[in-house]
C-alpha cells in the first residue's frame, strides 16, 4: 500500500477503473442472460438455487468507526429470478457457513436481483458468470440431445 497522497490518487484511480470495466462489462451480457433464464423459469425450470462465493464486504453504516458491522453479499443464481446476489448480515453469513450442520438456507429469500445490487457487487458479479450458469446447464444436460 502506498503512502503517499499521489500514490494513494493512484490506487483510487486504478480502482474506479477495475469496478467501472467490470460494471460496464456487467450491464453488457447479465441483463440479456437474465432474460434468458426467465424465459427458462417460464417453461418451468424453477426451484433452483446455485451459490457462488462472497464476493464483496463493507461495514453496515457509514463508517467502521461507528460501527463493526458488516454487510456480505455472495454470488447467486436463482430460478426464478436469474443472476444476482445475496445479502448477509457478517454474523449471519458467519453463522452459515461455520457451522457444519446448519440447515440450507432458501437463498431466494435473500436474493437481491442484478438491477438493485449497489454498482461494485454488480461489476464483481460478471466474473462468477459463467460458473453459475455453467452449474445450472450441467443440472440439466439430461435434457440436451
Amino acid at each position: 500500500m502506498n503512502d503517499t497522497i499521489a500514490g494513494q490518487a493512484e490506487e483510487l484511480a486504478r480502482l474506479a477503473s477495475l469496478i467501472r470495466v467490470g460494471l460496464a462489462e456487467a450491464e453488457s451480457t447479465i441483463p440479456t442472460i437474465n432474460e434468458l433464464l426467465a424465459e427458462l423459469a417460464d417453461l418451468g425450470i424453477t426451484h433452483f438455487e446455485i451459490e457462488g462465493p462472497s464476493i464483496y464486504c463493507r461495514v453496515a453504516g457509514a463508517s467502521g468507526a461507528v460501527t463493526d458491522d458488516h454487510v456480505v453479499y455472495a454470488a447467486v443464481l436463482v430460478m426464478p429470478g436469474g443472476i444476482g446476489a445475496t445479502r448477509w448480515s457478517a454474523d449471519e453469513y458467519m453463522e452459515r457457513y461455520g457451522d457444519s450442520n446448519h440447515e440450507p438456507p432458501q437463498l431466494s429469500e435473500r436474493f437481491v436481483p442484478f438491477e438493485e445490487c449497489p454498482p461494485v457487487v454488480r461489476a464483481v458479479l460478471s466474473r462468477h458468470v459463467s460458473r453459475l450458469v455453467g452449474g445450472l446447464l450441467r443440472d440439466f444436460k439430461v435434457l440436451a440431445p
